[in-house]
């Protein structure tokens, strides 16, 4: 070129848009996929407790007296108020002069059963404390606090009795359990 000569135009830059971004797309793809996959697991946990409730359901009774039954694959559990429940069923007697509280059932199971019974009585909760340790006898676990007492006895994996004795003003709580295991290992 020579030195007098005009430099050409500097050609004009053309408005060229950016690329289009995907990644908005993309990321409103992904939330949309995390949420409905969350929504598809809700329906999902949804029925499967609902078919748990209605097995349940079905296979609970309740008669005319109040006593209420679930029968299982493994065995029944029963709970009642009236229940008459024998001093052979509870592994000891129970409280001489003792009413009937709420709270007791039976469970049956192949391996074994559980009984449970309440009572309360007007008597001392010491009184009671001593009717016990005389039935139990010298292999009764004792453990007492500012709650209440509980005796225990009976073979560890076997034939287990344990007595809950709390106060409740001028009352008496009695809750036992017997626990039978017939499995053989």
């Amino acid at each position: 070129m020579s030195a007098g000569a005009p430099l050409p135009p500097n050609p004009a830059y053309q408005n060229v848009p950016p690329p289009p971004t995907t990644s908005g797309n993309t990321v409103l793809k992904i939330v949309l996929i995390v949420v409905g996959a969350f929504v598809l697991l809700g329906v999902i946990v949804a029925g499967v407790i609902g078919i748990g409730v209605y097995k349940v359901a079905r296979s609970v009774q309740k008669d005319s007296s109040g006593n209420v039954s679930i029968s299982t694959p493994g065995g029944t559990i029963t709970a009642n108020q009236s229940a008459k429940i024998s001093a052979a069923d509870l592994g000891t007697d129970p409280y001489p002069g003792a009413t009937t509280g709420e709270g007791s059932m039976n469970m049956k199971t192949p391996n074994g059963s559980m009984v449970t019974a309440v009572y309360v009585s007007s008597d001392p909760s010491d009184k009671i404390v001593a009717f016990y340790k005389e039935k139990l006898g010298d292999q009764a676990s004792i453990v007492q606090t500012s709650n209440g007492t509980v005796l225990s006895a009976g073979d560890k994996d076997r034939n287990n009795v344990v007595i809950t004795i709390t106060p409740q003003g001028n009352s008496s709580k009695i809750a036992i359990v017997h626990v039978t295991n017939t499995k053989t290992e």
